[in-house]
């Protein structure tokens, strides 16, 4: 499961497409493909053969599948196309601004993302590759006494929305592979006067809450969107990252190996951050950062842990970036305690996320105890140590860890 939250803002269009052409073969042959203040648009199946007559859907990125808007209804008559023979489309004057593009047939899809911007008089370039979808499922949290039927969760800049159930669970069946934008948002009559005076209703669009959810071929993803108001919660910085590190230590089995160490957070964020690194050998070695809380710590009544990622992995990796963060008891063989953790494991993007674990969202017990997973339930009274495992090994960056449901954590030694 993943979980980041709180981006509000009613979707608006980035831009517009005021033209589309997509000749045959034969009027394309010999071209650059690229024209003034238009996108090349070229759609490959898997084994690099031009995917011809696929359906093909633009979208600005702040899009709201769903939402009861004029923007939807212009977008719905004027943004979806189909390629020609040589699975290529021409995107002719494009308004600036950024967009997801999908290609999709009867059973597979794919999906790009790309700015336009003003410098571009020379045209560009697009391509993408139809593969197997994925599938997404979770749940919208709400307040415990809010009803989440009414809450619709879209696919943000692409064509796909449902309504959660009561209990706020909902589920895609189908979506190209990547990083998409899940957001939960709920619509509301609004009263307005024109210009003449008279008086109208129109839809308003509010975000609830958002996460970036990978979606992997082939495989059904997880994730949780928690809306809950955290104002009125006690909370406090575990750490930021902007001071010493000595309190952070870099544990990895025997063929493994890590490090960390503070640096500029870089790409838009202010500050420093953490900056962890790791080799894993293999899928049986592991490297984590952690930090011991100086003795045990009630959590049983924890919120959520809320933190800031980033991620980039080696070029040779076949796997999507994803860290596991663990809430740790550790205890030695003296102990009527059994060591072990709760944990989850979270997609991590390039660029910078906010992610949010919350009790729920940790994984069952494993009956047969896999990486020590001893379940929330287990440990929750007795957590030591906080710990981010790197999984895909390669470079991580983590910032300003937050905790909601406590003003500070109060370690109690074991002797006490």
């Amino acid at each position: 499961m993943m979980c980041r939250v709180w981006k509000f803002g009613i979707a608006a269009l980035g831009g517009i497409l005021a033209a589309c052409t997509g000749g045959s073969g034969d009027d394309l042959a010999g071209s650059s493909l690229e024209t003034e203040n238009s996108i090349a648009l070229s759609v490959q199946l898997a084994d690099g053969t031009p995917a011809a007559r696929v359906s093909v859907i633009v979208r600005p990125d702040s899009y709201l599948s769903g939402a009861d808007s004029v923007e939807g209804s212009f977008v719905e008559e004027n943004m979806n196309f189909e390629t020609d023979s040589t699975g290529t489309l021409i995107l002719n004057n494009l308004g600036y601004g950024s967009y997801i593009v999908e290609a999709r047939n009867d059973s597979l899809k794919g999906a790009s993302k790309f700015n336009y911007r003003s410098w571009q008089t020379d045209g560009g370039r697009v391509s993408l590759h139809l593969g197997k979808p994925g599938a997404v499922s979770g749940q919208v949290i709400v307040e415990d006494d809010a009803d989440a039927s009414e809450v619709t969760v879209a696919v943000q800049g692409l064509d796909y929305s449902v309504t959660a159930d009561g209990m706020g669970n909902f589920e895609f069946e189908s979506l190209p592979a990547g990083f998409f934008e899940m957001v939960a948002y709920v619509q509301s009559d609004s009263s307005v006067v024109d210009e003449k005076g008279k008086k109208g209703k129109v839809k308003v669009v509010r975000k609830l809450g958002s996460t970036v959810a990978t979606v992997t071929a082939g495989r059904e993803n997880v994730i949780v969107i928690d809306v809950r108001p955290h104002d009125s919660l006690p909370s406090f910085v575990f750490e930021d990252f902007e001071g010493k590190i000595d309190a952070w230590k870099v544990q990895h089995s025997e063929d493994a190996d890590g490090s960390i160490e503070i640096v500029d957070a870089g790409l838009g964020r202010d500050g420093k951050a953490a900056h962890f690194t790791c080799v894993n050998d293999s899928a049986y070695n592991w490297v984590l950062m952690g930090r011991a809380l100086g003795g045990m710590v009630d959590m049983s009544n924890l919120d959520s842990i809320v933190f800031w990622a980033r991620a980039s992995v080696p070029t040779d990796s076949d796997k999507s970036p994803y860290i596991s963060f663990s809430l740790d008891l550790n205890v030695d063989s003296t102990s009527e305690l059994e060591s072990g953790k709760a944990w989850v494991h979270l997609d991590v993007d390039t660029v910078w996320n906010r992610y949010v674990v919350t009790p729920a969202g940790f994984l069952e017990a494993d009956s047969n105890n896999i990486g020590g997973n001893l379940g929330w339930d287990a440990v929750k009274h007795n957590i030591t140590d906080i710990s981010i495992f790197g999984g895909t090994g390669g470079e991580f960056w983590i910032d300003d860890i937050e905790v909601y449901g406590y003003s500070k954590f109060v370690p109690v030694k074991p002797e006490d």
